[in-house]
């Protein structure tokens, strides 16, 4: 008790408050760095560009699915129309170089070509569709002007529209029904449509491994650009006869290839192979809720970070990404496709990441310091109380644990049997105290050893999210594709086939339409590859499917089918 003094106890309680308020402040901030390391190991903490350039890429396979069914689609329907209109033409003649000059003879070949061609047209992916032949009805031209026939849709954006002849003679348009176009011509100037006549002169057999598409032009008298592929018309011996073909312009490029993006500000573009970006030289579309103005005018191209690219015009720049896109197998250079959206955006985006992230820090400080100085309070407020009861019951004892209670000590002092008492029931505290101590210990152990258990099924439940997300977005990948390429009559007979399977049928066939190859299958339900191939024929014959593919794309639509039935 020697040495006491008040002044002591006044720098005591603030030292009291300040050590503790230190002490939980640390444990606060460590809680917070270990929080922060979970999240980066976990990967929660991702860099903003590196999530848009992963939507980018999502996006630009999207879009690269999306062409590479269009023009798979009318490379295969051009085949088709080269065979039918080199049918027609060996039907009616076997020497076009007799009909040059002829106008009632053209008339009558392109009498009995305009009708087969408008239904190509209506059942083929395009704008419109051509025939040009190797026949002039101006010899002293010959050089540069061809006859044949060229229809369009007179409204692009509706497949469903009347058909306008943009090209061919007037009397053949009249017998089948096909009005003229506002800008007709009755043949067509190779000049007009640059490709056509290097490739008229360098047509070779096999046809399919000639198709090939121009460049970007502008229809003649028009203001409407397009896309051509051509192929070539052939005779048994290796006669060109000619080009056939379909067009795709800009407006039924827009209004048919709409792509799912949730972005809003995003620009597709089909361009050519060129450096740079011209949007006057390129087909462009865009998502369903949104839309993009890209400026026409050569932009240039410099990488940036994560994969990105960078394109800067005059007056606007953008951030995006492109590859080569080879539209049809005999083009010279492949086109280039580009997903692209505004680089305000792509900045803004960038700033509300890391306003966010500075936001989401301050706010958790500042939580730290009050639930601090909150528990530095609460703690104390019990001890002081104790004073205060001592004081008013007038006992205590001469060994004081703190220095705030060293002022009773002198009521205290002259009773030492009390004091006695008080270290022997001190004592037993102690030793109570040393008890619930270990117990403490013991309950704080289990208690991390239930929030590492705890821990480890959250990053289960989040790893099985990330799989069911990455699962849903396949299904629905896949459901996309189904509705574009799955005929109706055999969706339906998958579904009649998929509700006679067994069970066992059925756990092979959703392993199979999953990815699984008949060795992963046969791991998967433990039987022998064979057996699963003896099911897989089974399954196969009930849901009349012969392709893994269009079982995959089948199930897909199923599978979203009901997602969606459930949702409603």
């Amino acid at each position: 008790m020697s040495g006491f003094s008040f002044s002591k106890l006044k720098q005591a309680k603030p030292s009291m408050r300040r050590r503790l308020f230190l002490y939980m402040g640390a444990l606060a901030a460590l809680l917070l760095v270990t929080l922060f390391a979970v999240l980066l190991l976990l990967g929660q903490l991702k860099s903003p560009r590196e999530e848009l350039a992963k939507s980018l890429t999502f996006r630009m396979e999207a879009f690269q699915s999306d062409m590479e069914s269009l023009w798979r689609n009318v490379s295969v329907m051009g085949l088709h129309l080269s065979e039918d209109m080199t049918a027609i033409l060996e039907k009616q003649t076997t020497d076009l170089s007799k009909l040059d000059g002829d106008a009632d003879a053209v008339e009558r070949l392109e009498e009995a070509m305009l009708e087969p061609l408008c239904q190509y047209v209506r059942q083929t992916d395009c704008s419109g569709g051509f025939v040009l032949l190797s026949v002039s009805l101006n010899p002293d031209a010959a050089a540069d002007s061809f006859s044949g026939l060229y229809v369009q849709r007179s409204n692009a954006e509706h497949t469903t529209s009347d058909l306008l002849l943009y090209r061919g003679m007037a009397g053949a348009g009249r017998q089948n029904h096909v009005m003229p176009h506002r800008k007709w011509a009755q043949e067509f100037r190779l000049s007009d449509f640059p490709g056509l006549a290097e490739h008229l002169n360098t047509a070779s057999a096999p046809i399919d491994r000639d198709c090939r598409t121009t460049e970007l032009l502008t229809l003649p008298g028009t203001s409407e650009r397009a896309i051509l592929l051509t192929v070539p018309m052939l005779g048994a011996d290796g006669t060109v006869y000619g080009l056939c073909g379909f067009s795709i312009n800009q407006t039924y490029f827009s209004a048919h290839h709409i792509q799912p993006s949730g972005m809003s500000s995003l620009a597709c573009v089909l361009s050519d192979g060129a450096d740079g970006l011209d949007a006057s030289q390129s087909l462009v579309t865009y998502p369903a809720d949104g839309f993009c103005f890209v400026p026409e005018e050569r932009l240039t191209e410099k990488s940036i970070r994560e994969g990105l690219t960078a394109y800067s015009g005059t007056e606007s720049s953008f951030v995006g990404l492109s590859q080569p896109f080879l539209a049809a197998v005999g083009d010279p250079e492949p086109h280039t496709l580009t997903v692209l959206f505004p680089r305000r955006t792509y900045h803004g985006i960038l700033l509300k990441s890391v306003l966010e992230i500075g936001g989401l820090l301050l706010l958790l400080l500042f939580f730290g310091v009050v639930c601090c100085l909150y528990y530095t309070r609460r703690y104390l407020r019990p001890v002081m109380r104790d004073i205060e009861l001592l004081k008013e019951e007038d006992c205590g004892g001469a060994q004081m644990t703190f220095d705030e209670l060293r002022p009773v000590s002198a009521k205290l002092r002259f009773h030492e049997q009390t004091i006695t008492d008080l270290e022997t029931e001190k004592q037993g505290i102690q030793q109570r105290a040393d008890l619930f101590r270990s117990q403490n210990e013991q309950l704080r152990s289990e208690k991390q050893d239930l929030q590492g258990q705890v821990e480890n099924m959250q990053n289960q439940v989040e790893d099985t999210q990330v799989q069911l997300d990455d699962s849903l977005m396949e299904i629905r990948r896949l459901a996309y594709l189904g509705k574009k390429e799955l005929d109706s009559k055999d969706y339906e007979n998958f579904l009649a086939g998929y509700a006679r399977l067994s069970s066992k049928e059925l756990e092979i066939c959703d392993a199979l339409a999953r990815g699984l190859s008949a060795r992963q299958c046969a791991e998967l339900i433990g039987s022998a590859p064979s057996t699963i191939d003896t099911y897989r024929k089974r399954i196969y014959e009930k849901t009349k499917i012969h392709k893994i593919r269009h079982l995959q794309l089948c199930y897909a639509l199923m599978q979203m089918e009901r997602e969606q039935t459930k949702q409603e």
